[in-house]
């Protein structure tokens, strides 16, 4: 793929809004792969509440419809697994809106099915009623997110795994398969780029994807820096935090180039590059844009 070339250090993977409506996922995974792409990274919404009291849609206006069509990520990337080689992942997972024990157990089994090649992005989601729908409190949902991740932690590490927290009580207990990956998939949280959620990547994530903001070098290097120094301070050695880059190509976005010549040179490892949703020819054409070494 031209837009890799001489950039061997920095993975190019896809991250892509596909639903029901869009081209089907399996076409699009073996078109990933074909054209040179690392992975397919897909997101998360359970359902969309018609009415949002409380919540503002990030980017602002109203929420689109994909967002109530996203396919489940984990029954959806076991497919791309089976049908490719490519990495797989989650940009991101609202792992709060999941029992944290049944998770583990399905990320686990992802995890080794498709022989280690799951990388799990997490964070809480903006649409408080979502979340309020699974039956925990809005207003602490990065709360449940960290003990969520300590509970799955847990079970993936231990013969016998038992955790003590504000929302669960795991009494001691025996679950397999353990990932591939030790001591799991690396899990990336996912938030804006702030002192706060620096260090709660330091504290319990291992690495951060960006929210998809324009790419700017000067201010990516400014939270990079801040994200190594939190994570240094916390005591976490090396490697330091994984970071992944999400690549929105809109209007006045820098070239794909050129976010892989940043992201080498700030040691990011991965630039995920965003495929808004389509029907089928414009998705391909979306990735043909990129791997032919087009500037968008």
């Amino acid at each position: 793929m031209t837009s890799t070339e001489g950039r061997a250090d920095v993975d190019v993977a896809v991250f892509a809004d596909l639903t029901d409506q869009t081209v089907p996922l399996l076409d699009f995974a073996i078109a990933v792969e074909a054209r040179g792409f690392t992975g397919l990274f897909l997101n998360e919404h359970t359902h969309q509440p018609v009415e949002h009291l409380t919540s503002r849609f990030p980017p602002g206006g109203d929420v689109p419809e994909c967002y109530a069509r996203f396919w489940d990520p984990f029954i959806a990337l076991s497919f791309v697994a089976a049908q490719t080689g490519l990495q797989i992942g989650t940009a991101v997972s609202l792992i709060g809106e999941h029992d944290p024990i049944q998770l583990a157990h399905a990320v686990a089994t992802l995890d080794t099915l498709s022989g280690g090649r799951l990388v799990l992005g997490i964070g809480w989601g903006w649409n408080r009623e979502e979340f309020a729908n699974h039956g925990r409190p809005p207003g602490r949902r990065a709360h449940v997110v960290e003990e969520w991740v300590r509970v799955m932690r847990a079970l993936w590490a231990d013969g016998v795994a038992s955790y003590d927290g504000e929302f669960v009580q795991l009494a001691p207990s025996r679950s397999w398969p353990k990932p591939v990956q030790h001591p799991g998939p690396p899990i990336l949280l996912g938030g804006p780029a702030s002192e706060r959620n620096f260090a709660r990547v330091a504290r319990f994530a291992d690495g951060w994807i960006t929210m998809g903001e324009a790419v700017d070098h000067a201010s990516l290097a400014a939270h990079v820096d801040d994200l190594r120094r939190l994570w240094a301070a916390a005591g976490r050695g090396e490697p330091g935090p994984r970071v992944n880059l999400i690549h929105n190509p809109v209007r006045d976005a820098p070239p794909l180039d050129d976010v892989i010549a940043i992201a080498a040179e700030l040691g990011i490892e991965r630039v995920l590059y965003h495929v808004f949703e389509g029907d089928r020819d414009a998705m391909l054409r979306r990735l043909d844009r990129v791997s032919r070494g087009h500037s968008t």
